[in-house]
Order: structure tokens, then sequence, then C-alpha cells
């Protein structure tokens, strides 16, 4: 209690961030249309993965992202929707990943969810190795199949370290918030109130910009395992293997986080209470607010 009581007072006395500057960039997709967001593979110029999208048309007031064999780890890339995002913030999506006659996708490595990502303007033509660094969290299922799984992963200079947790499946909240240098995903199954937290990351990130959006990645049993080659894989769209994962989001809301602290390097590795190893997790939540 002392440390969310100390917490709380440099919370308290931190600048102030406005508090909805960024609800703007929220999404409820019951409009029919997409717009507002930036598509991955059109910005930075690498061919469409994604085999088939709407929004409402397939469920109504969601929208609907079929991706082809994909993945978002190390130097491969997946669909992804974004928008920029300068500064600290708290976002939200409701969604479900499932199959096109299930519950669960079918197969395995099929998930979908929240992503931010560091801008490193690299585009197809000017690729380079070890440049992607970013932060998500997804529902879906992993190495299993079947099992309904949360994966975070963070990924360093496209080194990428992951984790696979059991979590109910359906509809899930899913939640990233940035404060500073520390990020943090939490989810919760639908008719709960409670977050759960996922994963915490700290990241000496100088960019105060992030893409922040939507993933979509599935891998199909037909293609079987090989070296990875991510100049060449990246490049190349399997619509001939078969998939079995669709991802829905009912919504995705921005906001600036509860959590205030001071933007200067010295105090995030000196004085942001969401950086201490020790803060238990039901103070942590305390802190991020509902």
């Amino acid at each position: 209690m002392r440390i969310l009581i100390a917490c709380l007072s440099l919370l308290a006395a931190a600048p102030a961030l406005a508090q909805d500057d960024l609800t703007a960039l929220s999404d409820e997709f019951d409009g029919g249309e997409l717009t507002g967001w930036t598509r991955f593979d059109q910005a930075y110029g690498w061919p469409d993965k994604i085999k088939a999208i709407d929004v409402g048309a397939t469920t109504p007031g969601a929208l609907h992202i079929e991706p082809y064999h994909s993945a978002w780890v190390r130097d491969l890339n997946a669909p992804f929707l974004f928008r920029e995002v300068t500064g600290d913030f708290d976002v939200r999506a409701r969604v479900r990943v499932r199959g096109h006659e299930g519950d669960i996708p079918g197969g395995t490595w099929s998930l979908g969810g929240l992503m931010a990502r560091v801008p490193n303007r690299l585009s197809a033509e000017q690729w380079a190795p070890r440049a992607e660094n970013w932060h998500f969290i997804t529902t879906g299922v992993g190495h299993v199949a079947g099992q309904p799984m949360t994966e975070t992963k963070g990924t360093y200079n496209s080194y990428s370290s992951l984790k696979l947790r059991p979590f109910p499946g359906g509809w899930v909240e899913l939640r990233l918030v940035r404060v500073g240098m520390v990020l943090v995903a939490l989810a919760r199954p639908e008719g709960e109130t409670e977050w759960r937290v996922r994963d915490r990351f700290y990241r000496m990130e100088n960019s105060p910009v992030m893409q922040v959006g939507l993933i979509a990645y599935t891998t199909s049993d037909d293609v079987p395992p090989g070296p990875e080659r991510a100049d060449v894989d990246n490049r190349t769209v399997n619509r001939e293997a078969g998939v079995d994962m669709i991802l829905e989001a009912d919504w995705i809301r921005f906001g600036r986080p509860r959590p205030r602290v001071s933007p200067d390097w010295y105090g995030q590795v000196s004085a942001n209470p969401l950086a201490d190893p020790n803060l238990p997790e039901a103070e942590l939540l305390a802190l991020l607010g509902d």
C-alpha cells in the first residue's frame, strides 16, 4: 500500500497531459467504410496479404479481416492497420478471432489484436534486416491447435520474445498502455470486469511516435516448414495455401492513460513507478484504472 501511495504522489506531481485528444482516433466500425486508417502494406510498398476485409458487410457493426499465410515475428510482416500516436496512450479493442465454421480458428498460429510499432521508415525497396521494433497483444491459437491463448510479443531490432498463455476464446477486450518507457499488455474475457495483466515491457525508446492499431496473421498447414527468408517471404503472397482465420473488431478506442509521469529521460529511468519490477499487479491495475 505504501508503494501505491508513493506512486500516486509521483503521478499527481507530474505534468498534466490532455486526456481526450486521442479519442478522435477511435473507431466503432459502424459506418460501413474503413476511413482514416493506414495499411502497412500500402504505406511501405509490400504486397497485399489481406485475403478479405470489410466493415459491416460480413459482421454487422464490426471490422472483418482474413489474412493470407503470414506472421508478425522477427523481420516478417503481416496485415496491420494503424494510426500514428505521439506520446503516451491507452488503446483498447473488443475483438474476436474465429474460424469459418467454428469459434476457434483452424490450424496453428492464428492470432489477432493490438500492436504498437516504432516507425523505421524503411520501404520495401529500402528494406534492411534487424530494423523492426514493436510490441503486441493478440488472441487466438498459438502452437497448439484448438487451444485459445493470448500471445504477447516484444521485438527489439527484429529479435522477438513471446509469451503464450491460456485464455478464454470468443469476444475479448485487449488493451495496450504506454506510459513513457513502459508498455503494459492487458486482456479481459467477455463478461468480466477485471483486467488481467498479460505482460509488462520496459524499453528505452526515444521515438515519441508509434504506429498503433490492429494486426492479423495466420499460418497454413499447407506450407511446409523451411528456412525463414524475410526478404523473400515478405514479398510473396501465398494465395493457394488454405487458411482458416478471421479477425473481427467490434471497436477500437484511443485515449491518454491515467498515469502521468515526467517525460524527460532521467525521470523515466528514476521515477516512473510503472517500471518498478516489484510493483504488485493489483497496484499496477489501480494505477492504470479501468
